[in-house]
């Protein structure tokens, strides 16, 4: 009885060890709908980050960073451009006579995680195939444990 009191507890210790978040263990996932999203920035580099807010505190934890293949003024809709690049996603930003575009690859290429929503990253992960969240995502960097 002893042991499997014992084997119990073991188990019970490897199971909370094994999926602790103070260990790591989150991965990406799936990217919100853009329209949710409650921020965006261009990086120096020249890629989109969108941030969102998964716990709804008003927050963003949760960033998107997407490669920008072309940026430029048109008078044209979203729909007419978004047509005429179907394999990419549409960024813009409505002026008065016209509006900037971004146009960007249609998954993202990093997925960044910020635990304690102070806008600085604690886990990156990166997608090199851009294929969306399945599972292919490689633990990237964490910028601040330095």
């Amino acid at each position: 009885m002893k042991r499997l009191i014992n084997s119990a507890l073991i188990l019970m210790v490897f199971i909370f060890i094994a999926t602790s978040p103070a260990l790591g263990n989150h991965r990406p996932v799936l990217e919100p709908k853009i329209h949710t999203g409650i921020g965006w920035d261009l990086t120096p580099s020249g890629m989109l980050w969108v941030g969102f807010d998964l716990n709804h505190n008003g927050r963003a934890d949760y960033y998107t960073l997407r490669v920008v293949i072309n940026s430029y003024f048109s008078k044209e809709s979203p729909g007419v451009i978004l047509s005429n690049s179907p394999m990419n996603r549409i960024f813009f930003i409505d002026y008065e006579k016209d509006r900037f575009l971004y146009i960007t690859d249609l998954n993202p290429l990093f997925y960044a995680f910020d635990f304690d929503e102070d806008g600085r990253w604690d886990i990156v992960f990166k997608d090199s195939l851009k294929d969306g969240v399945n599972g292919n995502e490689r633990f990237y960097d964490n910028p601040w444990k330095r």
